[in-house]
């Protein structure tokens, strides 16, 4: 359950929410809040036994300014800081990244009683992620998010590294020791392409884990798109908790739920090479694969054009582009067969019961022909 923490003196620091995150092997301590980056040194001072020395990775693109202010809350707590880099965006997700960074922690002689602090977008903090878990079989890791895509999906499931031409294929069960999530260094735009990918998270959980989280997640989408600081980290929040439930079930199917939709998304982001943005191709990919539940008699109508409504009420629109059907059922394909020897979509069952699922070839290729002509350009 999630709290508010602070000292309570009108002079002291905005209290943060704080919530204990379920994530492979341990648990997240996730924190939000305006001046959350200023609260860092407290925070981390239990971090490790006693504090020694600290990588502090910097991902491209972040202003020295910030990177400055998080290694004044390093040194604070007690930290020896050793500043490092790493790409952001897609060539983070590389294997040459990768032993870059584990070269640099070489370097700075960090062990596994020291600290490794990341701030960067998705995929720099995924790239840490992996890097932290892998050195000296294992390094408590920092993560500070420069956007909600990165909040939400990074310490449950970082993303994976893509290995000759192929997407996300080479990971670790690697996760997130804090989390610290300041709203004042965060793209929180409601208009913004990440917020739109994280919105589109939110969905695709929330119709994993339970009827209840969906209904949830439907009453707070107005306020999630009002652009509300308190109201947009509530709902983060709250996916990123639900995550880590599915993330740390017992259960492997239940595990296997969070596939949902991102065999649909990585097939037509190939097919469409950039021209569709991503969170509509995520939204794309939960419309399909509702739809085939529907066409196996599994998933109701209602509960698909539920789906469609809340999709659409977190603005999340609709892909314009000109794909063959035949094209479209051979990439969904390869997807899986990069993956697993068995051609499984995830899908929705109901609300709450999204499983890994055999679809027959003709009505995949049934319902790749309606998207795709519903969707062309001149549609």
């Amino acid at each position: 359950m999630s709290e508010e923490l602070g000292d309570g003196a009108e002079t002291g620091p905005q209290p943060l929410v704080r919530q204990w995150v379920a994530v492979p092997g341990g648990s997240c301590d996730a924190r939000f809040g305006p001046g959350a980056v200023e609260q860092m040194g407290p925070i981390l001072k239990s971090a490790v036994g006693r504090p020694q020395d600290a990588a502090l990775v910097v991902a491209a693109g972040v202003g020295e300014g910030l990177a400055e202010r998080v290694r004044r809350q390093l040194t604070d707590a007690g930290f020896l800081v050793h500043p490092l880099a790493c790409p952001s965006q897609a060539p983070a997700r590389t294997l040459p990244a990768l032993s870059d960074l584990l070269h640099g922690l070489a370097g700075a002689h960090i062990t596994s009683d020291d600290l490794v602090c990341a701030i960067g977008d998705v995929d720099a903090l995924s790239l840490c992620a992996h890097a932290a878990a892998a050195w000296c079989g294992g390094v408590p890791l920092v993560s500070v998010p420069l956007d909600l895509r990165a909040m939400v999906e990074v310490p449950c499931t970082p993303r994976a590294l893509d290995v000759a031409g192929r997407s996300q294929m080479a990971g670790l069960r690697a996760a997130t020791r804090y989390l610290i999530c300041d709203p004042e260094v965060m793209d929180l735009s409601p208009d913004g392409e990440h917020a739109a990918c994280a919105r589109a998270l939110m969905v695709a959980t929330a119709v994993a884990e339970s009827e209840k989280s969906f209904s949830t997640l439907w009453d707070k989408a107005s306020d999630v798109m009002g652009g509300d600081v308190d109201l947009v980290g509530e709902a983060a929040v709250s996916a990123l908790k639900s995550r880590g439930h599915l993330a740390t079930s017992t259960a492997l199917a239940i595990r296997q739920s969070l596939e949902y939709g991102q065999t649909f998304t990585r097939a037509l982001g190939r097919l469409t090479q950039g021209s569709v943005r991503e969170s509509i191709l995520m939204a794309e990919a939960l419309r399909f694969a509702a739809r085939i539940s529907a066409g196996l008699g599994r998933l109701p109508v209602d509960d698909v054009l539920a789906q469609d409504e809340l999709l659409d009420m977190l603005g999340l629109g609709y892909a314009r582009c000109d794909v063959e059907p035949d094209r479209l059922v051979a990439a969904l394909k390869e997807e899986r067969f990069l993956r697993t020897n068995r051609f499984l979509l995830a899908v929705p069952n109901a609300l709450g019961r999204v499983r890994m699922t055999t679809v027959d070839d003709g009505l995949l290729a049934e319902h790749a022909g309606a998207w795709c002509q519903a969707h062309a350009t001149g549609a």
